[in-house]
């Protein structure tokens, strides 16, 4: 297991500077011209000069990446063109925004497609098991900006239950501000007894928390039927309704144990699809996370930006890739010899 895990490890690195590579000369060769949008428009030819040289981009590409490179060792991602901020701070103010959607999404996804899948499989060909499959189906076959547009026109536009967009009012933010402690303002409201922020921002969520929730939910409620379908089928389950098991105890206790982990290995891989999700759905309801902020990157070609966010997606997909790896080598059923699964 450990040479498995080491050789995962080494995998993903060099996956994650395969990914840095292409983004820094990607990048590179967009028609842009960072050293005008750091100085601005109306700066002197002598001021764009100096910018240059300041953001090193009058050194061959060579060893502007070999600079680069180091910088990243060091956690130095470079200074946002646009803000003038090193792209580090603005992640770590960017990113908790983002996970505490897509962690709540996930796990509400397992919550509830998990029992819709068992259901299905239990009840094979009624009317519930065919209502359960149309419906993992539709939301897994529809985009997660159609379902976004769609749960706002109901919701906000139609019957005005929710916000349309946006984590908190500006009246709450004014007089209940949050003190930050972990960064996640969820959490930290949480923490702090800031009960109006707290209400505030779970009202706000409901919709991104729907629209990201949709993809897992059908991934988990289709799996969880086709591997359950085939468990029930197996001998050792027959045994046990011979012997007299009751059906709820064969199917939540012995049969959904070889269901579980392979469900949570297709949840960990589709977390990541969620993520990345997020940057359509956080533009979408002007959510103030990593979406948001690659969003305007991409619209001002602010390249330390976009390169940023690309190695926090690279590295989220690797260590989600991970995470279900060693999963399945958990899985006495697999062997694990000299790494390989």
């Amino acid at each position: 297991m450990g040479k498995f895990i080491v050789k995962r490890i080494a995998g993903g690195i060099l996956i994650l500077i395969v990914a840095f590579t292409m983004v820094f000369f990607l990048s590179r060769v967009i028609p842009s011209d960072p050293a005008l949008k750091w100085v601005g428009a109306h700066a002197t030819k002598e001021q764009k000069e100096a910018a240059i040289i300041e953001l090193g981009l009058d050194k061959p590409i060579s060893e502007q990446y070999v600079d680069y490179f180091k910088n990243l060792l060091k956690g130095d991602l470079g200074i946002s063109i646009v803000s003038k901020r090193p792209v580090a701070v603005e992640l770590k103010e960017a990113i908790p925004n983002t996970l505490e959607l897509v962690f709540i999404s996930v796990i509400l996804a397992f919550l509830v497609g998990m029992p819709i899948g068992v259901y299905s499989a239990n009840k094979e060909n009624t009317i519930f098991d065919h209502t359960g499959r149309v419906f993992s189906v539709g939301i897994l076959s529809m985009p997660a900006f159609v379902v976004a547009l769609f749960l706002q026109m109901i919701f906000s536009t139609r019957l005005g239950l929710l916000p349309l967009t946006g984590q908190m009012e500006t009246m709450t933010k004014l007089m209940n501000p949050i003190e930050s402690v972990t960064g996640f303002t969820m959490l930290d409201s949480i923490i702090t007894g800031n009960w109006a922020a707290f209400k505030d921002i779970l009202i706000h969520s409901v919709l991104p928390v729907l629209t990201l929730m949709s993809y897992p939910l059908g991934l988990t409620a289709r799996m969880t039927r086709s591997i359950l379908l085939e468990v029930l089928n197996e001998d050792y389950i027959r045994a046990e309704r011979a012997y007299g098991i009751k059906e709820r105890k064969i199917i939540w206790i012995y049969s959904i144990k070889n269901v579980i982990g392979t469900v949570i290995t297709v949840l960990a891989l589709s977390t990541g699809y969620t993520l990345v999700n997020t940057f359509v759905i956080e533009s979408i309801f002007s959510w103030p996370g990593v979406g948001n902020y690659i969003g305007r990157s991409v619209v001002n070609l602010d390249y330390p930006a976009i390169i940023g966010v690309t190695l926090f997606a690279a590295i989220a997909y690797v260590i989600l890739n991970m995470i279900a790896d060693i999963i399945i080598a958990l899985d006495p059923r697999v062997r694990v010899v000299g790494g390989e699964d």
